[in-house]
């Protein structure tokens, strides 16, 4: 289930991927070693979790910038963003480097990504249920425990 969210916006300088290399270039001997990482880190079930998970947990601005974005691929940001994280890797290499990855390797890496997304957003959504007491789901939640005669 998806749970929709607003878009927001913030400044590019609070991103925690642009402040990680995200978005930079490397030349031609860095590139192959930043290949090598991508393939390392993917190709590690345990890996790709640990570092999607510290995105998820730790990127607060680029995760709202990104993940409440509808026409951004979550799941390709998702795993770009693991591999800034493991090794500094720029986006365009991690996107570059994909293609080298067995389909079995990918499926499962995506499939990382899609539940720690939706964990993200339920997180969002509780936050914002606390924050903001609202009533509706609240209400939802209470009525499925009622114990009805």
């Amino acid at each position: 289930m998806k749970i929709e969210q607003k878009q927001i916006y913030h400044h590019y300088k609070l991103w925690e991927d642009y402040k990680n290399g995200f978005y930079k270039t490397c030349d031609k001997k860095q590139k192959e070693l930043k290949i090598l990482k991508v393939l390392e880190m993917f190709n590690s079930k345990i890996l790709t979790e640990k570092y999607m998970n510290k995105v998820v947990n730790e990127w607060t601005y680029s995760c709202e910038q990104v993940f409440k974005n509808k026409s951004i691929n979550k799941i390709a940001y998702l795993g770009q963003a693991a591999c800034c994280v493991y090794a500094k890797v720029p986006n365009l290499i991690t996107m570059y480097a994909w293609k080298f990855l067995s389909f079995e390797v990918q499926e499962r890496s995506n499939k990382i990504a899609e539940k720690k997304i939706l964990e993200w957003e339920q997180k969002q959504k509780l936050k914002n249920i606390l924050k903001r007491g609202n009533k509706k789901d609240i209400q939802m939640g209470f009525q499925t425990k009622l114990l009805l005669n």
